[in-house]
């Protein structure tokens, strides 16, 4: 089976080389250290997305879309990607998968980290990096079975993943079949082992062909309608939240009928909302 359009959706805290958490909220952040290591990041994180999507082109891919998916909405240096991609960026989003539409055939996930209070993974967290869970009906899950699971209903299988170890191990667990690329090996939630990024990169280019070789062998992540969410954070939500129901103090719930209008509801209060195009 040929795969033509491939959507990438990429973070930060799994790429090589970044074992911190991103200084945009550091007292410094201005000045000249926190612009230093947040410019680290940038490069580092764009290089691993240039390998993924340069390993997608030469296997026959066609249309390469990058969400710049990190928290900042604004993480990757969009100047030195190579020809060709697409990338979907910025922080009022209009809806969970920008760029994401009915010519997308496969997810690839690149710079991935587990979910929240997996032991030794580096920089591990759901969301927000104070221990909040996310829970699809009954189960808990992480940022990139968020993605799946919208990405799942529409009939687009999540065929790769590159990051810490610990995110490719939760990736295996989820998705028979997909393809992963360990490129570093947390110790813990602020140390790793990390390939040197020049070794990532070709790791990642020569690893997510063979996803594209799979395509066709793996089943979309898929959950069964209704869908609840539920979202429990350590500390009490102090607002109510649209179309949400209070369970507690720590925990909110929204229902909808399938993955994709849950997200929308939970993200922006969006109910009966249109299918991504």
């Amino acid at each position: 089976m040929t795969l033509k359009s491939v959507y990438m959706m990429t973070d930060m805290e799994g790429v090589a080389g970044i074992d911190d958490w991103d200084p945009r909220w550091r007292e410094d952040a201005a000045m000249a250290r926190g612009v230093y290591d947040r410019t680290e990041i940038r490069r580092l994180l764009t290089g691993e997305v240039n390998a993924a999507a340069e390993g997608l082109f030469a296997a026959g891919v066609e249309e390469v879309i990058i969400d710049d998916g990190h928290g900042a909405g604004r993480t990757i240096l969009a100047e030195e990607l190579i020809a060709g991609v697409k990338i979907a960026r910025g922080t009022m989003r209009p809806n969970t998968l920008i760029g994401f539409g009915p010519t997308v055939e496969a997810l690839v996930q690149v710079g991935m980290h587990a979910m929240a209070a997996t032991p030794n993974a580096c920089l591990a967290h759901t969301m927000t990096k104070d221990g909040t869970v996310y829970r699809i009906n009954g189960r808990e899950i992480g940022e990139m079975q968020y993605a799946a699971y919208q990405c799942g209903q529409f009939g687009v299988p999540w065929i790769y993943t590159s990051g810490d170890s610990h995110a490719c191990t939760e990736s295996i667990a989820w998705v028979p079949g997909i393809v992963t690329a360990v490129v570093k090996e947390g110790l813990s939630q602020q140390c790793a082992i990390h390939l040197a990024p020049v070794d990532a990169r070709v790791l990642i280019r020569e690893s997510i062909q063979q996803a594209v070789a799979a395509f066709g062998q793996i089943e979309p992540l898929v959950v069964a309608g209704p869908v609840v969410l539920e979202i429990q954070r350590r500390e009490p939500w102090s607002e109510e939240s649209p179309g949400a129901e209070r369970v507690d103090d720590y925990t909110m719930r929204w229902t909808a009928d399938d993955m994709w209008s849950v997200a929308q509801l939970a993200s922006y209060g969006v109910t009966n909302a249109p299918p991504p195009r």
